[in-house]
């Protein structure tokens, strides 16, 4: 991998992570030819590799997928901030996930990249959200409009409704600490399955 942008004024994610995220790199510069920066105006490179490459045998297949799951939860990381935790799978990047800063959410990435190639919902959750937001994000999501199941299975379209998701729970941490008069919590750390 070239000049990789893993360490610009951020944190690096672990080195599983980023080994699994250069694989998506790598590919959509072999390509494509573009350099991938961990921005989501990338995002639509890897939905046209994994377009090209859905109908590949199982095992490529799975680890595009992983790659490019691995990717995306970089880019989440880095647009929204938040924090990778592979302690209770570090051998396994299905179990991996970022916590959010800002908001009690957790995202399995690579548990999103796998559902996205194969069109196929994981048996686990891919989001992990405190059951206490629960149904304002639920209200907040139905408000919106609907997608078509093109976009649902892009990274492109993950990515967007991912923002919604941490924005709406951001400004619910937001109220929730003006009314409590107290900062706005940091959850990074905090499992939001946890917190009631």
């Amino acid at each position: 991998m070239s000049e990789a942008p893993w360490g610009q004024a951020f944190t690096p994610p672990p080195l599983e992570v980023a080994e699994l995220a250069a694989v998506a790199v790598d590919a959509v510069r072999q390509r494509f030819g573009q350099e991938l920066d961990l921005s989501s105006d990338t995002l639509p490179f890897l939905d046209q590799l994994i377009t090209e490459h859905r109908k590949v045998p199982g095992g490529v297949r799975h680890l595009l997928a992983a790659a490019a799951g691995a990717y995306l939860g970089e880019t989440l990381r880095r647009t929204f901030g938040g924090l990778w935790h592979l302690d209770d799978s570090p051998g396994e990047p299905v179990g991996w996930t970022v916590r959010f800063l800002s908001c009690p959410l957790a995202v399995r990435p690579v548990a999103l990249g796998l559902e996205i190639v194969t069109r196929d919902p994981a048996e686990e959750p891919s989001l992990v959200v405190a059951p206490r937001v629960l149904d304002a994000l639920e209200g907040a999501l139905l408000a919106t409009a609907p997608v078509s199941e093109n976009e649902y299975f892009s990274f492109c379209g993950r990515f967007d409704a991912l923002h919604l998701v941490v924005d709406t729970l951001t400004e619910l941490e937001r109220l929730a600490a003006r009314q409590e008069d107290r900062p706005p919590r940091m959850y990074g750390d905090r499992d939001p399955a946890n917190l009631i």
